[in-house]
């Protein structure tokens, strides 16, 4: 009878863990730059912590498309 679950191969397992940090990297970013923007009247700033959280979520979408 052969087992019905394979443990993971090794590297599949350390490229998902590396994906899982980098996505939750981005969402820390992102969550902080969403704080800044609430925090500041400035208009300028605000358009700046746009920009970044636009390429945040430009980045996780491609850092999501590699898993």
């Amino acid at each position: 009878m052969t087992p019905l679950f394979r443990m993971p191969d090794p590297e599949t397992a350390w490229r998902q863990a590396t994906m899982n940090e980098i996505m939750n990297a981005l969402c820390v970013a992102r969550c902080s730059a969403q704080l800044a923007g609430c925090e500041t009247q400035e208009f300028v700033v605000r358009e700046l912590l746009l920009t970044v959280l636009q390429e945040i979520d430009r980045a996780a979408a491609a850092s999501r498309r590699l898993t």
